[in-house]
């Protein structure tokens, strides 16, 4: 199996099991666009779309602080929450797809706390 599918679906199964514990109830659909399905405990439907990274890195010579990176080339324009794992870290932060307007994000490792992933599923989710 692809590297990159195996990352994926790790990083899918964690998102799943970290919404399930704020009490947003889900479903592994894995269709063109969405990765799961949500429900938040206000009754209120969300499509998810999960982006994972395995561990920061150096991303040219010239930089010198490592970064996780996200491509979201085919995240424009996406109605739902776009999730962020850190594999590594075992964190994630939620984003909302339409406020995205960049094909790649880089995130230092310092911004995935447990205290930013409550912050950012509480806001996405709207809980």
């Amino acid at each position: 199996m692809n590297n990159n599918i195996e990352k994926g679906r790790i990083g899918e199964l964690f998102a799943q099991s970290v919404l399930e514990s704020y009490g947003i109830r889900t479903s592994h659909v894995d269709i063109m666009g969405d990765d799961l399905w949500a429900k938040t405990p206000a009754d209120v439907f969300v499509k998810v779309q999960v982006k994972s990274s395995s561990r920061p890195i150096l991303h040219s010579a010239h930089h010198t602080m490592k970064k996780y990176s996200f491509a979201l080339h085919r995240m424009r324009k996406y109605d739902g929450a776009v999730l962020l794992v850190a594999l590594d870290k075992q964190l994630l932060l939620a984003r909302w797809g339409l406020e995205i307007v960049t094909k790649t994000i880089k995130i230092t490792p310092a911004s995935f706390t447990k205290q930013a992933q409550d912050e950012s599923v509480a806001e996405c989710f709207n809980l």
